[in-house]
């Protein structure tokens, strides 16, 4: 069962993904000690601190793909870095297609990889351990984990109906103009998928597009969440901004 959303319910969806936006640092932070271990670890930021300061005197590439590419960086900085084929591929980017034609002076390791190599295709930047991972976005956010939320707060059935009257009413007076509640039809909340759907688009829309293993399934009482900690930890604010529009 599927429902359209309203014009009017649009605008508020735009004003919704704007107050969910938030920096990634946060976004990845744990909330508990059982989220922990999907933080990066002291070695993981001990390499990505080593990378911000880390410098290359000189770059210079024409026309070179993305295998070459890495292979110079491997020589040029001493690091493990790897291309992470699958999740790139998942995520439908065509890194064997691309190529850099480049001529840099004093740059530093991750604002060249971040910021020229990756970003502008589409791809990300994966610490763990001792390697530094070209992956896609979807990837840096760890494994998926499922969890079950309530949503009858937010499904439950709207109806219109009119006040009784405040006019002082004769005992035993009938009113014949009462008139019964009534649903309301356009309500683009009230049913389990139209959220589910409404939380894919607020909420890194993309990477819901190129992950097969996030889903969500959904009843009128409640969803089934399957995506990775940093995403679970944004579903409770979401939810309520959901409710509050309701």
């Amino acid at each position: 069962m599927q429902s359209q959303l309203s014009r009017p319910f649009l605008t508020g969806i735009l004003l919704l993904a704007a107050a969910l936006l938030v920096p990634t640092a946060a976004l990845l932070a744990p909330t508990s000690t059982e989220e922990a271990s999907a933080a990066p670890s002291a070695k993981d930021m001990a390499l990505v601190r080593t990378l911000k300061k880390q410098r290359l005197s000189s770059i210079k590439f024409k026309e070179v793909d993305l295998k070459g590419l890495v292979k110079w960086l491997r020589v040029a900085t001493g690091q493990n870095i790897l291309i992470k084929r699958t999740a790139l591929a998942k995520a439908d980017i065509e890194w064997e297609d691309l190529t850099w034609t480049v001529e840099l002076r004093n740059v530093k390791v991750w604002t060249f990889i971040e910021d020229v190599v990756a970003k502008p295709h589409g791809m990300a930047i994966k610490v763990k351990g001792n390697i530094v991972f070209i992956t896609s976005k979807a990837d840096t956010y760890g494994k998926p984990v499922t969890k079950i939320y309530g949503i009858s707060h937010i499904t439950w059935t709207k109806t219109d109906f009119f006040g009784p009257s405040i006019n002082l009413r004769p005992s035993g007076f009938v009113d014949d103009e009462y008139e019964p509640e009534k649903v309301v039809e356009d309500d683009p909340l009230n049913n389990g998928d139209a959220v589910a759907e409404l939380l894919k688009e607020i909420l890194l829309p993309k990477a819901w597009e190129s992950n097969d293993t996030w889903s969500i399934r959904a009843t009128d009482r409640y969803l089934v969440v399957r995506a990775p900690r940093a995403v679970h930890n944004l579903m409770p604010r979401a939810l309520g901004k959901i409710a509050s529009m309701k």
